[in-house]
């Protein structure tokens, strides 16, 4: 940690030199996956990677570090010797290898090597001995299986790489939770940094940035000297209640360069960033466009599986202007979630206040699932004599529950006598700010829909990128 604090001062130092502007910060800028196959087969009949297609799409991210996925037959291992790492070196671009661990043999099995990790660690020394811009390589969802990954197996692995490449990294992937003590002391000597997804644990949410902070700062004080890569989901999580949208995407990846210019992490890669046109996640359907109308909603959220407490919340609070000499002062507004009369009631409350005083309540079992119903609430007589006022929708956990599952909506806000912007919620950079829990089990976000996900997304993260 003291030498990448130290080159992120000297960095600094180096763009006060005279003639040089704009020293770039050092750090692995970059995403992992979608590896993409050319649309015909050669003349040997196989559909090769793709190189050409994915190294212009990652020069356009303006990345220099590419995690590049074993998967499938033996064609991705022969053509990364053959093919796609030259290219990426002439790009000017890094390469990792991701190895899927044991415990992921139902979707994926790395070949041609399988699940021999010794090999493994040897084959892609030598690779890396001949092509010095495959520096590093992460077994997926390494921490899951260290029965597989014991400190001698581990020790085995490393000593076969280091006897070729001394210089290649292993850097596997762990989860936030996964960083016991037990594990910090029998794993991370032997190993050469780690990647971190980020999913807000304990709660399984890529739609809340900020426990990310926190999260990267614990681990800077428990990994000393160890360098940490930054994972955010650009593709959506397995049991998230939503999807990764390109305003959380972006946040999460703007504070991830700030904690890389501090020292606190090594580099920030994507997980499954489409950054080809012909990904088939590159657009988004429309059915994941849950507004009423526009793109555009509030959401509040209790996971899966999750317990809460009486008085836990989040809500969306936002200041208004009073218009001057409105004869009524009155907010309206849409609200819908999937629970109905069937379902059990005092649990989960949706609220409206005004001026931190509840207003309107509705229990998210009153009304019929999965329909938008309107709120009218007439503020004329409470806001008298004032010239402005604080609005905040809530989740409010009357009871606290242990599996009871809710995703509220909130969208098109109509104001009389008063007025807010962005009250469609089109522009989450305007409501994001606003949002606040308290307590964490409910969580909430502006979800804004992106039909052109892949293009709206890497435009983004391209000038993040690019300013390093």
């Amino acid at each position: 940690m003291i030498r990448l604090a130290l080159v992120a001062v000297f960095a600094v130092l180096l763009s006060m030199i005279p003639g040089v502007s704009h020293a770039r910060v050092p750090g692995a800028l970059g995403t992992a996956g979608n590896l993409m196959r050319e649309e015909q087969p050669r003349a040997d009949g196989i559909r090769h990677v793709d190189t050409k297609s994915i190294i212009a799409g990652l020069k356009a991210l303006n990345a220099n570090t590419y995690v590049y996925p074993m998967a499938g037959d033996d064609v991705h291992w022969t053509d990364l010797r053959d093919e796609f790492l030259p290219a990426a070196a002439a790009a000017g671009i890094d390469v990792w290898v991701l190895v899927y661990s044991p415990s992921q043999a139902g979707c994926c099995v790395s070949r041609p090597f399988k699940h021999d990790y010794v090999a493994w660690s040897r084959e892609i020394a030598t690779l890396a001995k001949s092509h010095p811009n495959l520096v590093g390589w992460t077994v997926d969802d390494y921490a899951y299986d260290l029965m597989t990954f014991t400190p001698a197996y581990v020790g085995q692995m490393r000593s076969a790489a280091k006897a070729i490449s001394p210089a290649l990294k292993f850097v596997p992937t762990v989860y936030y939770g996964q960083f016991t003590d037990a594990f910090i002391a029998g794993q991370i000597p032997l190993v050469d940094g780690v990647v971190f997804p980020f999913r807000d644990e304990p709660y399984r949410d890529v739609s809340w940035p900020w426990s990310l902070s926190y999260q990267v700062q614990q681990l800077a004080k428990r990994l000393p000297g160890t360098e940490v890569y930054l994972m955010p989901y650009a593709y959506p999580l397995s049991h998230a209640a939503q999807k990764p949208t390109v305003s959380y995407v972006e946040a999460v990846t703007k504070k991830a360069v700030e904690h890389i210019r501090s020292g606190e992490l090594a580099g920030v890669l994507q997980y499954k960033l489409p950054f080809v046109s012909r990904d088939q996640a590159w657009t988004r359907p429309s059915a994941d466009n849950l507004a009423r109308t526009g793109d555009g909603r509030l959401s509040f959220v209790v996971q899966k599986q999750t317990a809460t407490k009486a008085g836990m919340s989040c809500g969306a609070t936002r200041n208004t202007v009073l218009t001057s000499g409105a004869a009524k002062r009155v907010v309206s507004f849409w609200h819908r979630d999937a629970r109905g009369p069937e379902h059990p009631a005092g649990y989960h409350i949706k609220q409206l206040l005004l001026n931190g005083k509840v207003v309107w309540e509705r229990d998210v079992a009153a009304d019929a699932a999965g329909t938008w119903v309107k709120a009218t609430v007439d503020l004329t007589a409470k806001l008298s004599g004032t010239t402005s006022a604080t609005l905040q929708w809530r989740l409010y956990e009357r009871k606290g529950v242990s599996d009871y599952f809710i995703d509220v909506s909130v969208d098109d806000i109509a104001l009389i006598g008063l007025a807010m912007n962005d009250p469609g919620v089109e522009n989450a950079a305007v409501w994001t700010p606003t949002l606040a829990r308290q307590g964490g089990a409910v969580y909430c976000s502006a979800q804004v829909y992106h039909e052109n996900y892949g293009a709206d997304l890497g435009a983004r993260i391209a000038k993040l990128y690019a300013a390093g």
